[in-house]
């Protein structure tokens, strides 16, 4: 019997060291999925970063690039009327601005307002007005925000396109939630010859919003046919003429060369027979 007991003290004992020996196991496995899920997040953050600093920076040069000069007329329209246009800012570090009443003009100095980052947004920075999806206020002007009373009715900002001069359909975008095109009108991109009429309606009257007034489409095609005609005028195209001269072959063939070594051989024949003949006689 003490032979007995003292051999299963010894195997419990063993069976004890052995289950601690299991516990203090090190979970390499657990470690393991730690260091991939950090891994990752850092892979995720370092993407998201240069996806980041690669718009900003305007990666692939997308028109318009630094140096590019646009022209998109533009107006604000609320509740049923045009109000009046934004004033030139004093200076204009990014390029994008307003020379010209009502037209915008698209000249990037630097990559972060050019490409895919020349948007209206950057516009309305420039000269100071706000624009988003919930308030549209010119430079001390009266602020729409959305949903007050416009014509009876709550009003939300929208931005209609128009494609070209004479365009009177249009394309509307709108950042309000539960309205189509949902794009934050500051994202809208901007575009060389185009006019965009910036607006506070109802929803009602969203779809008749109004191109901007035939002056500014006439300034715009003026500021475009005036940009076309010094383009043409800096490309001379002399260069292809000045190549090719006819007047190198009338020189190397002259007719009188002829004329001149066959005359002495035509006047020697009948000096040499005038002789003769009279001495026979």
């Amino acid at each position: 019997m003490g032979k007995a007991s003292s051999s299963k003290k010894v195997a419990r004992a063993a069976g004890i060291g052995s289950g601690k020996g299991r516990r203090r196991q090190t979970p390499w496995g657990y470690f393991a999925a730690i260091a991939i899920i950090v891994v990752l997040g850092l892979v995720g953050t370092v993407t998201s970063r240069n996806r980041l600093i690669a718009q900003i920076n305007n990666a692939g040069g997308t028109a318009p690039t630094v140096g590019t000069t646009w022209y998109e007329g533009y107006s604000v329209y609320a509740c049923g009327k045009f109000l009046p246009a934004v004033k030139a800012p004093s200076s204009n570090p990014q390029g994008i601005s307003t020379a010209q009443t009502d037209i915008i003009t698209i000249a990037p100095k630097v990559k972060a307002a050019a490409g895919k980052n020349a948007t209206l947004g950057k516009f309305a920075s420039a000269v100071g007005m706000k624009l988003n999806a919930a308030e549209v206020q010119l430079p001390g002007g009266h602020l729409y925000l959305d949903g007050n009373t416009c014509e009876g009715q709550p009003g939300h900002v929208y931005v209609k396109q128009f494609a070209y001069v004479g365009d009177t359909v249009g394309e509307l975008y709108n950042g309000a939630k539960n309205q189509l095109p949902k794009l934050d009108p500051a994202a809208v991109p901007l575009s060389n010859g185009v006019l965009i009429t910036i607006a506070f309606v109802p929803s009602g009257k969203a779809s008749s919003i109004p191109a901007p007034p035939s002056s500014v489409g006439k300034a715009l095609t003026a500021l475009q046919a005036a940009a076309s005609s010094t383009s043409t005028s800096t490309t001379p195209p002399a260069a292809s003429t000045a190549t090719t001269l006819p007047s190198k072959s009338a020189v190397t063939t002259v007719p009188s060369k002829t004329a001149s070594t066959t005359a002495p051989a035509a006047s020697k024949t009948p000096a040499a027979s005038t002789p003769s003949t009279t001495s026979k006689g």
